[in-house]
């Protein structure tokens, strides 16, 4: 290597440095556009999917396990294609409508009034009096 001097050699690290802020913001822009799609659900839809990617990205082991890929330089960066599965996964209108109904038929299996369950409302069901309490006069 020939002799440069040192005002090459920083204009080089800056351009290199310049490079690499660039490329890890537009991973974090892609990665954003990504996964906007399940932020984007309105109502008790968006809660049910924003928990079911919140649990699948829990899931993935501390050193990014399959999601994450690595180049030829070694760099290790978002599997996006993969991300894109588990977010269309967790966006999915059929399967967002079938765990919307399985919550709700498990609100309401008991029967009666959901408020009134488990005698949240009552005093007298709080204390475990039953119906017939105090109507004997």
């Amino acid at each position: 290597m020939a002799f440069e001097f040192p005002s090459v050699e920083t204009k080089k690290k800056l351009a290199k440095k310049k490079a690499k802020e660039a490329k890890e913001k537009k991973q974090q822009e892609d990665f954003a556009k990504t996964i906007s799609p399940v932020y984007n659900k309105k109502g008790f839809k968006g809660t049910i999917a924003e928990k079911q990617f919140e649990s699948a990205m829990d899931n993935v082991p501390s050193d990014g396990g399959k999601l994450v890929k690595t180049d030829k330089e070694g760099n290790k960066s978002r599997d996006l294609k993969k991300i894109k599965k588990i977010v269309d996964a967790a966006t999915d209108d059929n399967q967002l409508e079938s765990t919307e109904r399985k919550l709700f038929r498990d609100v309401y299996k008991g029967g009666g009034r959901a408020a009134y369950r488990m005698g949240g409302k009552c005093k007298l069901a709080t204390k475990g009096k039953g119906r017939a309490y105090g109507k004997n006069s």
